[in-house]
């Protein structure tokens, strides 16, 4: 059996790699393989390395100058029709990955149903209802030793990123009731409207 060695390159950094290996200031360490997975901004590096705007050019990095808003992880106030898939201020990394994007996508489709059964075809997160969500989801962290910590989950790993605890730590349970209860209640929190400039298309 291999034996594991870890390493605190905080407290010894890396020097330099060579031919074989890495060597900090303490140690050479002799290595077949070298994997890098440093800088990872996690939940909205991705989302941002992509010019989005709106056709009056609102943008997502100025909606996000002062660290990740949404609405139930799920949409941005002032970007319409921009879906998110684990986005910040979901569940996503605090609960099952692969469970959450399945919850994430058929909730979102259903919503796409919705609109289209109604001859809608735009829908915009609320301001007002996405600073709500930001704050509950800001108190439940809170309530934690979460935020505290100098992590990737506060964006601690990437210099000058604004820190915020970005996934909602309220349980994936209660989170996926909380938005049922949002769509039953006809997408509260969200405006539905008909974009003209676009064709109309009635479910049947």
């Amino acid at each position: 059996r291999d034996n594991v060695t870890l390493v605190d390159v905080k407290r010894d950094p890396i020097q330099r790699v060579t031919e074989t290996g890495i060597e900090t200031g303490e140690e050479t360490f002799e290595l077949d393989a070298i994997i890098f997975a440093t800088g990872f901004d996690a939940m909205t590096g991705t989302l941002l390395a992509i010019d989005i705007r709106t056709d009056t050019g609102a943008t997502l990095k100025e909606a996000w100058a002062d660290g990740p808003s949404t609405y139930l992880g799920l949409m941005v106030a002032g970007l319409p029709n921009l879906f998110m898939i684990n986005g910040p201020g979901s569940p996503s990394v605090k609960a099952n990955m692969i469970v959450a994007l399945e919850q994430h996508t058929d909730w979102l489709m259903a919503l796409l149903d919705h609109l289209a059964a109604r001859g809608l075809n735009r829908v915009e997160a609320e301001a007002e209802a996405q600073a709500d969500w930001v704050e509950h989801a800001r108190e439940v962290a809170d309530a934690t030793l979460m935020p505290r910590a100098d992590s990737w989950y506060v964006g601690a790993n990437i210099p000058g990123k604004k820190r915020v605890y970005m996934p909602y730590f309220g349980g994936f349970d209660r989170y996926c009731a909380l938005v049922d209860e949002i769509a039953k209640d006809g997408y509260r929190g969200f405006s539905l409207s008909r974009h003209e400039g676009e064709p109309q298309r009635q479910a049947s």
